[in-house]
């Protein structure tokens, strides 16, 4: 390992320990649940009131209260992936992970199949409903497209907010998003296993298998490969097999090679752009 780079391990702590994610995506997941609960009961006293008694705190509290509590059920659901992920980056640079995060933004499909969570009927949908909540339907005035109407667009937008069933049914999907998280690197059928060695000055090849996730390879080049024009995957490749300084963990890379998501470390090559398929590798 390089000492002079931090790495994401079991000492993390803040934005780079997976359980600060989970625990953040809790808190707003209670707070979801606690406005949704709050804006039920001023429905009960708002249609009590008689014509007349309305004031415009009680219009406000109306359509409020249900775009909040979808706005962080959409939050919980990015922090509980987020935790996941910070978890599949385990071994890699602080700073890798810091700046993936941020390239990943609030693209919750992909970062779903980022840390393979097991996508069901309409989980896609559902979640890019949340993912459309946290950038415009439960923060801005209604987008009203070419050809459709503002009073048809806002009752849509309003249908999908207000429904108690939609809501439950993203409530669960959240629910199963934190399980599958806090399930990566925690499977005692699956545990998962870490390798990692340096390449030259400032390169470094990083290795996990298992923990519910796919084996993953990470490797920065070196400046010395730069300079020797040794850059492609054939090269990490053929470095790995002849490291004589790391003999055990090499030969399980190599065992896993042909099956690992494989991932370059480098500022224009950022893994929230797309995951790695076999023609990659």
């Amino acid at each position: 390992m390089l000492p002079s780079i931090p790495r994401i391990s079991t000492r993390s702590v803040g934005e780079f320990n997976p359980k600060d994610w989970i625990n953040e995506g809790d808190g707003l997941m209670a707070s979801s649940g606690k406005i949704r609960e709050i804006w039920d009961d001023h429905r009960q006293v708002f249609s009590a009131l008689g014509k007349g008694q309305k004031t415009k705190d009680d219009w406000d509290l109306l359509t409020g209260l249900p775009r909040a509590s979808m706005l962080l059920l959409g939050y919980s659901v990015e922090m509980y992936l987020k935790g996941g992920l910070a978890k599949a980056y385990r071994g890699c640079p602080e700073e890798v992970f810091q700046r993936d995060v941020r390239c990943f933004s609030h693209k919750l499909i992909r970062l779903a199949k980022e840390i393979v969570f097991p996508l069901e009927n309409e989980d896609e949908s559902n979640l890019k409903q949340l993912q459309d909540m946290i950038l415009v339907d439960a923060r801005y005035p209604v987008f009203v497209p070419e050809g459709a109407t503002y009073s048809d667009t806002t009752n849509q937008r309003t249908s999908k907010i207000w429904s108690q069933s939609n809501f439950n049914s993203l409530t669960e999907l959240a629910s199963r998003i934190r399980a599958h998280s806090a399930s990566i690197n925690s499977n005692s059928n699956d545990p998962a296993s870490f390798r990692s060695f340096n390449v030259d000055e400032d390169g470094y090849v990083a290795f996990r298998i298992g923990g519910n996730l796919p084996p993953r390879i990470t490797y920065r080049l070196s400046s010395e490969q730069k300079r020797s024009s040794q850059t492609s995957k054939d090269d990490v490749k053929a470095l790995i097999e002849e490291n004589s300084s790391c003999s055990s963990s090499c030969k399980i890379i190599m065992h896993y090679w042909k099956h690992a998501w494989i991932y370059e470390d480098g500022e224009e090559k950022t893994r929230c752009r797309a995951r790695p398929n076999s023609s990659d590798r």
